[in-house]
């Protein structure tokens, strides 16, 4: 047998079943705000590791030309030493000691 449906029963039902539908709407939300979160957070590792990266890239090239510099200043020291030691044999060699240097 069909029974009648009683109205005030499906007014106080439609309360409920609103607030279901909203929490379930906020979860979905929720989850989508978790999610963007997740990703600003790797997008942000990404740019700090691609920025470190070029920064020890930077620093490992200074310090290659460093080096560099350094191994020059002091092959130039060198070949002025053995410059100058020779010349002061040439000049020891020489009468007096005195370099006669013409213009």
């Amino acid at each position: 047998m069909v029974r009648a449906i009683d109205i005030q029963q499906s007014i106080s039902q439609i309360s409920s079943a609103e607030k279901i539908q909203q929490i379930q709407q906020q979860h979905a939300d929720m989850q989508q705000r978790h999610f963007q979160l997740e990703l600003k957070e790797k997008d942000r590792q990404a740019k700090d590791k691609v920025n470190s990266s070029d920064e020890a890239e930077r620093a490992l090239i200074r310090e290659k030309e460093e080096r560099e510099n350094r191994r020059r200043r002091e092959a130039h020291k060198q070949q002025n030493s053995s410059r100058s030691s020779d010349m002061s044999v040439e000049g020891e060699e020489e009468e007096g000691g005195i370099i006669n240097i013409t213009v």
